[in-house]
């Protein structure tokens, strides 16, 4: 499921408004190397799985809030798989990014999720990340903010 090349730079606000998620997020990123200018459409997918995979915390660890977060090994993999799904020609909407402790993994067919539970999974905790549906809203929610308009800053005289 590929977007079509060259559909454009982004702003980094622009990126955090079609990923859903505040400004706040898009900066968070950027201190963590996530993003990089310029934005292209695979960072609003990146900024998504970074702003979910930031808040997990696997069971029997403890991680104060107050704390500064780097990213450990297990985000920056799910995020760079997650950049990788938008122009992979084999993702579709049943693509799934499973997120385990130590390690991701990119699934789509039946056949792929059932080896996936059997050979992997069996037991171990681990996030589901519709990440397929995320690359299929994309030209959407791309579309509608490049198309929002600024409120204009001139003024007008009154008359």
């Amino acid at each position: 499921m590929s977007l079509a090349p060259g559909a454009g730079q982004l702003k980094a606000a622009q990126v955090a408004t079609a990923a859903g998620l505040s400004e706040s997020w898009a900066w968070k990123a950027r201190e963590q190397g996530i993003l990089t200018e310029p934005h292209f459409e695979d960072d609003v997918i990146a900024l998504r799985v970074y702003a979910f995979v930031a808040q997990i915390v696997w069971p029997g660890q403890r991680r104060p809030r107050s704390a500064r977060h780097d990213l450990e090994l297990w985000q920056s993999l799910a995020v760079e798989a997650a950049r990788q799904t938008v122009s992979d020609d084999k993702t579709t909407k049943d693509t799934i990014l499973w997120v385990l402790e130590d390690a991701v993994h990119l699934v789509t067919t039946p056949a792929e999720r059932a080896a996936f539970d059997l050979d992997v999974l069996g037991g171990r905790v681990a996030i589901r990340i519709p990440i397929g549906e995320w690359v299929a809203e994309l030209p959407t929610s791309l579309d509608s903010v490049k198309t929002k308009r600024r409120r204009s800053s001139t003024k007008t005289a009154a008359s």
